[in-house]
């Protein structure tokens, strides 16, 4: 995204341009009341404007009470300052792959869905902003927009996320609930829909089951994989390491996933079920189980996570949980534009419950239920 500089081809004078930039950085929190903002020539040098042209935007932003100037010491933001809302909010949805991929995948596009939901009718508008996993502080630290809905912040970026809501900037987090995450944020419960899952496999009998996870980086793969191996080790049964498959950039087996996967269904000592922690990789394994010949849910039962119209038209149809994917995307939504309209952060974060959905892919081993 970069710094923001003046347009010289923009027919919108360029003091007006300059001044828009600063109440962009005072609405975004980039400026924040009380404080002292940088001196008009450095204003000047970074928004590649005369001096002049800068010293009259800041002089109509006092006169308007953006900013008011003490002799010696500088131009501040008044203590205290709220902002007029501006006549349409700008809000940026950032994610970390590229914006056509998102608005096809289930899970993103079910939160877009949500999204549209909280702003409809409203002067808001979203933009998907592509922004690489491990540059989101570099690239969101001079964001011009009036707030940032931000998904599947990654382990290594939870202090990165910190910093940013510290230094001001209006955020919610979506799809990650990280231990330390100062950020307000909105994530389902992943810890309680993989527990279901499990409960549900050893309630039908069975002992020996593999797990499927992609992306180790997430939140929610890690709530998942480790109430995976909790729920087995409750019940007394040995995590075999060798059952567990883990794709660490795709959502979906990888060549080599697949290879591993046909191994472990041709092995004596194969699994009688799958908790698979994504519904892509529910569908690999469905399709793999069946390629060697097996049966389901007769010869190996199947648990997915997520939940899309075509999961029950499946056959047999899958048994997976289901997130409150489209209620995310609203009440996050609806927590930055609260934010943005009365100045105060969200005063908690929220997780929505999930469900398991049982159908036709799972039965006791053997299938003689």
């Amino acid at each position: 995204m970069g710094v923001q500089v003046v347009d010289k081809n923009n027919p919108l004078p360029r003091y007006v341009q300059a001044k828009l930039i600063v109440q962009q950085r005072i609405r975004s929190g980039k400026y924040r009341p009380g404080e002292r903002i940088p001196g008009e020539r450095d204003l000047a040098a970074e928004l590649r404007i005369s001096q002049m042209t800068m010293n009259r935007a800041l002089i109509e932003l006092v006169k308007e009470g953006w900013l008011y100037r003490e002799h010696g010491k500088g131009t501040f933001v008044p203590e205290g300052f709220c902002p007029p809302p501006p006549e349409m909010l700008q809000i940026g949805v950032v994610v970390h792959i590229p914006a056509e991929r998102a608005l096809e995948d289930f899970y993103l596009g079910s939160l877009f869905r949500g999204m549209q939901r909280a702003i409809a009718n409203a002067p808001v508008s979203l933009s998907i902003i592509e922004v690489p996993a491990d540059e989101i502080e570099e690239k969101l630290s001079d964001a011009l927009l009036d707030g940032l809905l931000v998904l599947d912040v990654l382990e290594q970026n939870v202090e990165k996320a910190n910093r940013l809501f510290r230094s001001g900037l209006k955020m919610v987090v979506l799809g990650a609930s990280w231990k330390g995450l100062e950020v307000p944020f909105v994530d389902s419960d992943n810890i309680g829909g993989t527990r279901a899952a499990l409960e549900h496999l050893l309630g039908l009998g069975h002992r020996r089951i593999g797990g499927v996870f992609a992306l180790p980086g997430t939140c929610n793969t890690q709530d998942r994989l480790r109430t995976f191996r909790d729920a087995l080790q409750k019940q007394g049964i040995h995590v075999d390491d060798m059952l567990i498959l883990m794709e660490e950039e795709v959502v979906s087996l990888s060549d080599a996933g697949r290879e591993r996967l046909r191994r472990i269904l041709r092995s004596p000592s194969r699994p009688t079920a799958f908790f698979c922690g994504g519904y892509y990789l529910a569908l690999d394994v469905m399709r793999i189980a069946r390629e060697e010949g097996l049966q389901i849910p007769a010869d190996l039962s199947v648990v997915g996570f997520d939940d899309p119209v075509s999961a029950a038209l499946l056959s047999p149809p899958l048994t997976t949980v289901r997130q409150p994917l489209d209620e995310m995307g609203r009440l996050a939504t609806l927590m930055l534009l609260q934010w943005l309209r009365n100045t105060e952060p969200p005063r908690q974060s929220v997780v929505l419950p999930t469900q398991l959905m049982v159908r036709g892919s799972t039965d006791t081993p053997g299938g003689a239920t």
